[in-house]
């Protein structure tokens, strides 16, 4: 997870404006949770802003920096518009951050595997969805009476700098929680990890055989590698390279070579 900035105010594309008014419009008059589902069926908008969201993060999941070359992005709500879920379990009433469905802060460019639903094996599901538990329901977002900010999110966001400190990379290709065990900080980034997946699928074995081939030309390259050498390694740590912090972080544990505390 890499932190995604936003400049302020965002360069939203300009029929946003126009189509951000007439849809907050229309959805305040859908006062039951049937009526606000049937409406955002028919007017999922926010796709307007996949591809501003895509260039803000050089075309990456803003979740686990994978790049989607086999399916599209999706435009995650972080807070889910319909029917959140705390483990598993939906909220009574049906409980949804509806009125910030059309919010361009609350949207999150995801892969499929970060989003949607899967199961990894038959006793373990995956995905973001509708999860979204909170450190305390006495904070849990309200219109008018509490804000987002009064919330503690057990998802790291992609957008809180200080949150994707909270991840760790080792040489084994998994992303391991930077806290102490058994602090709330620990508890995120474990929970992050497992419920995005971020260690299924294969991929901490697909990033630890990268990563051992780059190691090896950094071994052999010594203290004065070749410019070649430099320009490969290079293109790892590049906020467009898929995985980069993972990269970052594995290539830093040859700092003690001054060619690569430079790339760094």
């Amino acid at each position: 997870m890499r932190f995604i900035a936003v400049a302020l105010p965002p360069n939203l594309p300009k029929r946003w404006s126009k189509l951000y008014a007439g849809r907050t419009t229309a959805l305040a008059g859908k006062a039951t949770h049937e009526l606000r589902a049937a409406y955002f069926r028919k007017n999922a908008s926010w796709g307007v802003l996949k591809s501003w969201l895509s260039k803000l993060s050089h075309e990456k999941c803003w979740y686990c920096e994978a790049k989607s070359s086999r399916a599209p992005f999706d435009v995650d709500h972080f807070r889910p518009k319909l029917g959140v879920t705390v483990d598993g379990q939906p909220l009574p009433g049906g409980f949804g951050y509806y009125w910030l469905a059309y919010e361009w802060w609350n949207f999150r460019l995801s892969c499929q595997r970060c989003n949607r639903p899967e199961k990894s094996d038959p006793y373990t599901r995956r995905g973001k969805w509708n999860e979204f538990p909170i450190e305390s329901e006495r904070t849990r977002c309200v219109p008018v009476s509490i804000t987002v900010d009064q919330e503690a999110p057990r998802f790291l966001d992609p957008c809180v700098e200080s949150d994707c400190e909270l991840l760790a990379y080792g040489i084994d290709g998994e992303v391991k929680p930077a806290g102490k065990p058994g602090t709330w900080e620990f508890e995120r980034a474990r929970y992050t990890i497992e419920q995005l997946g971020f260690n299924d699928w294969n991929v901490p074995e697909d990033r630890k055989k990268d990563w051992q081939g780059i190691s090896l030309l950094v071994k052999l390259a010594g203290q004065a590698p070749p410019p070649e050498v430099m320009t490969h390694v290079s293109r790892y740590l590049g906020q467009d390279q898929e995985y980069s912090r993972f990269f970052r972080s594995v290539v830093g544990t040859h700092r003690d070579k001054q060619w690569i505390e430079a790339l760094l």
